[in-house]
């Protein structure tokens, strides 16, 4: 029996080991698309603004780009402290949308917009909380625990426009006959 418990508690060093060593890493990655997301989140802001259709939209892509830029700030700031590579672009996913929402315009452009912004809202939003969770009190995870409250103001910030649209859309399908 004694043989199985030090082999246990060698394993157990190890992983330990593996884990400390590899939360760096996770750091690293996660700090790094952290500040792809706001330089994409800022491309995405300077688009909405020149190209929503919707007064809310604009005013949308104005906070988005405010609210990123900050956010760009600290990361930089941060990953500069702690010898991270700070990335000028957003990721090839990130600019793949960006094109693909540069070719609409109108209502087709508000709708798809908020749209992305309300599935990456939530997306940064798990990420974030799971890198504040598991972060250890390191200063990437106060970074990532600063942000969210940012985060979900501009989840729901999209989702009450796409709420109101959706609404105005309605309306306007009836013939403006039920109330507003």
């Amino acid at each position: 029996m004694t043989p199985r418990i030090g082999l246990w508690t060698a394993f157990a060093a190890l992983a330990l080991g593996s884990l400390a060593s590899a939360q760096q890493p996770d750091q690293t990655k996660f700090l790094t698309d952290a500040m792809r997301s706001d330089v994409a989140e800022m491309k995405l802001g300077d688009l909405a603004q020149q190209r929503g259709h919707g007064k809310e939209v604009r005013e949308y892509g104005q906070t988005l780009n405010r609210d990123h830029s900050k956010s760009l700030l600290k990361a930089t700031q941060l990953a500069k402290s702690i010898g991270v590579a700070v990335p000028t672009e957003p990721s090839a996913q990130a600019q793949k949308e960006y094109e693909s929402l540069a070719k609409l315009s109108g209502d087709e452009f508000d709708s798809t917009f908020l749209s992305q912004m309300a599935r990456g809202h939530q997306e940064a939003i798990a990420k974030f909380s799971a890198q504040a969770q598991a972060g250890g009190g390191s200063e990437v995870a106060e970074f990532a625990n600063d942000t969210l409250p940012t985060l979900r103001a501009h989840l729901e910030h999209a989702q009450s426009i796409q709420a109101e649209l959706t609404s105005d859309a309605r309306s306007g399908a009836n013939g403006g006959s039920e109330p507003r």
